[in-house]
């Protein structure tokens, strides 16, 4: 009976599903791509997180929502590091392809 419970409990251990973001805290924004969408995006580029960027994500200047926000100009889901105080607001996406979107999206509704 015991067996049983064990089994029961380790199957329904498997369905729970794991948001990496999530699962490995600001370590996730790694290899993502981002831009400070305080600059003029038609003149600035997606980026990938590197690990120095991500250092200064991590640095007290900067606080990181992990949680994904959707109200973006593309509607692409992304994460925020703001710079503490005025400073930079960089939108992080999972691709280059829905950094780029954001960011044209962006500098075409500033034209």
């Amino acid at each position: 009976m015991l067996r049983a419970w064990k089994a029961i409990a380790i199957s329904a251990l498997g369905v729970v599903p794991v948001f990496p973001a999530l699962a490995d805290g600001i370590d996730s924004l790694q290899g993502q791509f981002t831009f400070d969408w305080h600059t003029e995006p038609e003149k600035t580029q997606c980026a990938a997180v590197d690990a120095e960027l991500l250092a200064k994500f991590k640095s007290d200047k900067f606080k990181c929502n992990l949680d994904v926000v959707t109200n973006t100009a593309s509607e692409e889901p992304a994460r925020v590091c703001s710079e503490v105080g005025d400073g930079a607001e960089y939108l992080v996406f999972q691709t280059e392809k829905a950094c780029e979107q954001e960011r044209q999206t962006q500098a075409s509704n500033s034209e």
